[in-house]
């Protein structure tokens, strides 16, 4: 991989931070590394799962409001390897350098926020999805093996289990021994490899409009190599789009016949906008989880009260975009239910009648 001339400067502030950090991971193994490996996980966790750009986020903030669940913070998936000796004055500095929105979307951000503990294995280890961001040119390398787990030596795949043992032991002992509610999209095509490791998991998946995840992605990958990579700007990121969700999606459909009965809720992302209370009482009731009318209920009105001056993005029309995604996506269209790209009123456009005639 050759690193693009404009990007060293940004390489050389890594590898200094790297070096700086090095004796915090140090000290932070000495003192917790026993009561880490003593911790037990009482609760087998709970991962949301669905492609990017589905809800998963907002499902997390709902779900995580509950007092009896735990999570992986911002503040732990940015430092995973020292997060337990970093919470005094390490994480007031950090909170100050934040932003206080992600730059792809509106969705606020705090240290204390959840966050995908995919990030916690980007930072903690090279076996993330995450680090394609960094190196645009081995995308699809990086999500055949960092999402489903595909071309991996048996080290590598021990090492993957090490690192998200250690991130979900250490928030447990960090969450009071509570369960965690976990979110990665990569997870949904990690079903079979996260069911090995914790048999009795549960699953909440989220499915979205084809159409608006294909804007919605294609918008948020474009934004995130604007400011991550290490190469050259890899331009039109479409194919790259289009290929992943249908092999993620594919890959759902035939796992999560793996997922023990009772151990999987669906919800589409339109009826949680549109029912939010009742979908959270479906789910809770769907995976056996108690506290719904004893704290859960009144943690997700609370927390709804606050979104709104949440505005969601806008996208123009892309008629040719809307035609290949009608094409190759059209399992999902009908495995959910949506309606093909036909006159609907937000970030679409019709779709030409030749192409309606074929996929009838």
């Amino acid at each position: 991989m050759r690193i693009a001339p404009q990007h060293r400067e940004r390489v050389r502030r890594i590898l200094i931070g790297t070096a700086l950090m090095a004796p915090l991971r140090l000290i932070e193994k000495m003192r917790y590394g026993r009561a880490v490996a003593r911790t037990k996980i009482a609760h087998p966790p709970i991962f949301i799962i669905g492609h990017a750009r589905t809800g998963t986020t907002h499902l997390h903030y709902l779900l995580t409001r509950d007092p009896q669940f735990a999570i992986v913070s911002m503040f732990q998936s940015i430092v995973p390897t020292f997060f337990l000796i970093g919470r005094g004055w390490i994480k007031r500095f950090m909170a100050k350098q934040l932003d206080p929105k992600r730059p792809q979307d509106d969705v606020k951000l705090a240290m204390d926020m959840p966050n995908e503990e995919e990030f916690a294995i980007a930072n903690s280890s090279e076996l993330s999805i995450v680090h394609f961001l960094t190196f645009p040119s081995k995308a699809m390398e990086y999500f055949e093996k960092y999402v489903f787990m595909r071309g991996l030596t048996d080290r590598q795949l021990a090492r993957w289990d090490a690192v998200i043992t250690d991130i979900i032991k250490k928030a447990t002992l960090a969450g009071g021994g509570k369960q965690l509610v976990l979110k990665s999209p990569s997870n949904t095509g990690r079903i079979s490899h996260l069911l090995r490791l914790f048999p009795n998991a549960k699953f909440v998946h989220i499915a979205r409009n084809p159409c608006d995840v294909y804007y919605s992605t294609n918008h948020t990958f474009s934004k995130l190599f604007e400011m991550f990579p290490l190469e050259e700007h890899p331009g039109d990121v479409a194919d790259f789009v289009i290929t992943e969700y249908k092999a993620l999606m594919e890959q759902y459909l035939k796992d999560k016949a793996l997922i023990p009965a009772g151990n999987l809720a669906e919800v589409k992302y339109e009826d949680l906008i549109a029912d939010p209370l009742g979908e959270m009482e479906r789910i809770y009731a769907a995976l056996g989880l108690s506290g719904w009318e004893n704290g859960g209920r009144q943690a997700v009105v609370e927390y709804l009260s606050t979104l709104s001056d949440y505005q969601k993005n806008t996208f123009e029309p892309d008629p040719a975009a809307m035609e290949r995604v009608s094409r190759e996506w059209r399992f999902a269209f009908e495995e959910w239910n949506y309606e093909l790209p036909v006159k609907r009123k937000t970030d679409s456009t019709d779709v030409p009648s030749r192409l309606l005639e074929e996929l009838r």
